[in-house]
């Protein structure tokens, strides 16, 4: 099985045993539980090769033109995912166990999040995703995400832009297409200091926990460095790089000749 991981940090070279040693036993709770056939937690400048690769230099502007290094995730994931297929699992999360059942029987695999987490009836935490390459979701998906870049749209809050909002719209558009597995994103103290929260599958088995001890935006406190914080470049109007100016009409899917 194909797992995916990413760290953009201005520190990150691509080696594992350079990660902050809370994202290295985070990056081993993937490792140990998925026992992956391939596994691999890409820097900024090995997705800009791949995206280059895969994509071509349009894909590739777009990838550019976001600022915060989270929406540059994003983006990664999908075309990650819709090239490669298997699992993305997002540096911080904390694997509990396997997959219970066979991933072949599904297309796609991924957690609804609450009305009081996402403002919408609709979003999908976009932190663990299992997919088939070629997905329909992630192709609309990437689409909308290079569609709101070219129109530098921010939407209502900061999770429209690329994540949980772009990807629960077409999971909810194209669920009846595919085979689903939706889970939950949420938290189990909502009411408490610590949150504590997980992703549930639909038989209610913990299968990872978020981020934990870290909120707000970046992974510093979890010891990440080099970063930057997308909620705070959002509420500033900063995500979008304005001397990158981008083609639609160009952006593909398909491999460059």
């Amino acid at each position: 099985m194909n797992i995916n991981q990413i760290y953009i940090s201005d520190d990150y070279d691509g080696n594992v045993n350079h990660l902050p040693p809370r994202l290295q036993k985070t990056v081993q709770s993937v490792y140990q539980n998925m026992n992956p056939s391939q596994h691999r937690v890409y820097s900024k400048e090995m997705l800009r090769d791949f995206i280059n690769q895969e994509y071509g230099t349009e894909m590739l502007k777009v990838f550019d033109k976001l600022k915060p290094y989270a929406y540059k995730a994003d983006l990664g994931r999908y075309l990650l995912l819709y090239r490669l297929g298997g699992w993305y699992f997002d540096i911080s999360v904390t694997m509990l166990d396997q997959f219970p059942a066979q991933v072949d029987n599904w297309d796609f695999i991924t957690f609804s999040e609450p009305l009081h987490m996402s403002t919408t009836s609709f979003a999908c935490n976009n932190a663990i995703i299992y997919s088939t390459p070629n997905n329909i979701i992630l192709e609309q998906t990437i689409y909308d995400v290079c569609a709101n870049v070219a129109k530098e749209y921010y939407g209502y809050n900061h999770l429209f832009p690329t994540g949980p909002i772009c990807l629960g719209r077409n999971v909810a558009r194209f669920l009846e297409y595919t085979r689903v597995h939706l889970g939950l994103f949420t938290p189990l103290t909502p009411h408490l200091p610590y949150k504590n929260i997980a992703f549930l599958l639909n038989n209610g088995q913990i299968f990872a926990w978020y981020k934990r001890g870290g909120y707000g935006g970046d992974l510093s406190a979890l010891g990440a460095t080099g970063t930057n914080n997308y909620i705070h470049m959002y509420e500033q109007r900063d995500i979008y790089d304005k001397s990158i100016t981008l083609s639609p009409e160009l952006i593909h899917l398909t491999r460059p000749e």
